[in-house]
C-alpha cells in the first residue's frame, strides 16, 4: 500500500508520497521502505507523475517505464495535463521491448484470476452479512448469486445506465479476447469453480465476465493508479488527472481516466487523497471513513429493523396490507429520511471541517502547500507506527511543488531517489 496526497490552489500543486511498497511472493509478504513513487515526467516541464497500487507492469517497475518515456518520447509541450496522461498510457501499447507477446497471456491470466478472487470474496461477504436468512443457503447458491451480481455490475452502473466499453480497445475486441484466451478462461473456471457444480447459466456468466473484465470500464482487479499533475501549456491553474491501468491484453494496456481535479475561478483549493490515507480523510472530514461507513450502514439496518418490528406488531391487520405498508416505508419513507440525515451530516462536515482547511489553502504559498502535503502523508505513517501495524505506509516522504513559473521543484527527496 501507499499514502499519496495532492494539495493544490491557484498558485501551484504539491505532491507527496511515502516510500513503502508491499511485495508478495507466494505466501511471503515483504514491505520495503525505499521505493520512489514521485517523478518529474518531462524534464523542464511543469508536470509530475506518481504511481499508486501495483508497482510494476508485467514485471517492469514504473520507474523504468517512466525513464523510457523520458528518453524515447518526443517531449514537446502539450496543451493539457490530460494530454500527457494519454500520451504516456498510449506509449505502453504494443511496446514489445518491455511486453513481449508470448508473455501477455500470463498477464491476462493474472487479470482474470484477480477478478475471480473478487467473486469469491463477494460470496463470502454475502454469506457473512446475510444473517439467518442465508445461513441455510448452499455454498453453490451463494456463489451463483455473487457471479450474477458481478456479471450485472460489469454491464450496468448503479444508476441503471449501461456501462460503456473502454475506448482504448478497438470495436469488437471482446470477441478477440474470447477466441484467443479460451484456454486460459477454461483453465481458471475449472480450477476455481469445478468443486461447486455450478449451473449452465453461472458458467456462461463466468465466461462473459472473462471478456467483460477486459473491455468494460470497471476495475475489479488489482490496478495501478497513475497520477499526473501540473500544467499543460494552455492551463492557467493546476490540474490533477488520475488514470487506472491494470493489464496488457492483445498488446493494449487496459486503462481509463478515473478522475480529474482542476483549479479554476470557482474552485480555488483542493486536496486529493490516494490509497492508504484514512487518517488524512479523518482529519479533513472529521470522521474515520471506515467508522462512517459502519455508522451509516448500522443506522440504516436498524431503521429497517424498526419498521419490521412496528409493522409486525399489528397482528390484527390483514397480512397483505401489512406488507404493502412495509414496502412503502422501506422503498419511499426510510430512504427519504436517511438521505436527509446523511445530507445534514455532510453539510456539517463541509462547514466545520472541510471548508476551513480549504480557505487557508486558497492563500497558501508554495512552501505551505508542500508542508501541508508532507504532514498529511506523515499522519498516516505515524498511525501505522504507533498502532504497531504492518508499515505498509512509511519510509521517506518525497514532496514536489509544481507551478507555472518555477516548474517542477523538489521540496524533499529521499537519498538516492
Amino acid at each position: 500500500m501507499t499514502s499519496e496526497i495532492a494539495v493544490m490552489n491557484q498558485r501551484a500543486v504539491a505532491l507527496a508520497a511515502d516510500s513503502a511498497v508491499t511485495l508478495i511472493d507466494g505466501g511471503t509478504v515483504v514491505v520495503r521502505n525505499d521505493q520512489r513513487k514521485l517523478y518529474n515526467l518531462v524534464e523542464g516541464a511543469p508536470i509530475g507523475v506518481m504511481f499508486v497500487g501495483v508497482a510494476d507492469m508485467m514485471g517492469h517497475p514504473w520507474e523504468h517505464l517512466i525513464e523510457y518515456f523520458q528518453k524515447k518520447a518526443k517531449q514537446e509541450p502539450l496543451q493539457h495535463v490530460r494530454d500527457y496522461a494519454v500520451k504516456f498510457a498510449g506509449m505502453l501499447d504494443n511496446l514489445e521491448e518491455f511486453f513481449p507477446r508470448e508473455r501477455q497471456k500470463d498477464d491476462y491470466k493474472r487479470l482474470l484470476a484477480s477478478v475471480y478472487r473478487y467473486v469469491f470474496h463477494l460470496a463470502q461477504y454475502l454469506r457473512e452479512s446475510g444473517g439467518n436468512e442465508r445461513a441455510q443457503v448452499s455454498d453453490t447458491a451463494i456463489l451463483e448469486e455473487a457471479i450474477e451480481h458481478v456479471w450485472k455490475t460489469y454491464q450496468f452502473r448503479e444508476d441503471g445506465n449501461v456501462r460503456r466499453d473502454l475506448g482504448c480497445f478497438p470495436q469488437g475486441f471482446g470477441a478477440t479476447v474470447a477466441r484467443n484466451y479460451a484456454d486460459v478462461i477454461g483453465e481458471l473456471i475449472a480450477y476455481g469453480f469445478s468443486p461447486f457444480n455450478l449451473d449452465k447459466t453461472a458458467l456462461q456468466q463466468l465466461r462473459d465476465i472473462a471478456v467483460f473484465c477486459v473491455i468494460k470500464d470497471l476495475f475489479l482487479e488489482d490496478v495501478t493508479g497513475l497520477v499526473f499533475a501540473g500544467f499543460g501549456s494552455d492551463e492557467r491553474y493546476p490540474v490533477v488527472v488520475t488514470y487506472f491501468l491494470s493489464a496488457i491484453v492483445g498488446g493494449i494496456v487496459k486503462r481509463a481516466e478515473a478522475s480529474v481535479d482542476a483549479i479554476d475561478n470557482a474552485v480555488r483549493s483542493k486536496i486529493r487523497v490516494f490509497a492508504d490515507s484514512e487518517v488524512t480523510n479523518a482529519f479533513i472530514r472529521g470522521i474515520d471513513s471506515n467508522l462512517e461507513r459502519r455508522f451509516y450502514g448500522t443506522m440504516q439496518m436498524m431503521m429497517y429493523g424498526l419498521v419490521d418490528h412496528v409493522i409486525g406488531s399489528f397482528t390484527g391487520v390483514d397480512a397483505a396490507k401489512r406488507e404493502s405498508i412495509r414496502g412503502q416505508f422501506r422503498d419511499q419513507v426510510l430512504p427519504q429520511y436517511f438521505n436527509t440525515f446523511h445530507n445534514m451530516i455532510g453539510d456539517y462536515q463541509q462547514q466545520t471541517y472541510i471548508n476551513p482547511v480549504l480557505r487557508v489553502l486558497e492563500i497558501a504559498a508554495r512552501s505551505e502547500l508542500a508542508e501541508t502535503a508532507r504532514e498529511l502523508v506523515a499522519l498516516n505513517v505515524f498511525k501505522k507506527r504507533i498502532m504497531a501495524q504492518r508499515q505498509t505506509v512509511g519510509g521517506a516522504i518525497d514532496v514536489a511543488v509544481i507551478s507555472r513559473e518555477a516548474g517542477f521543484q523538489w521540496w524533499t527527496k529521499q537519498v538516492g531517489g
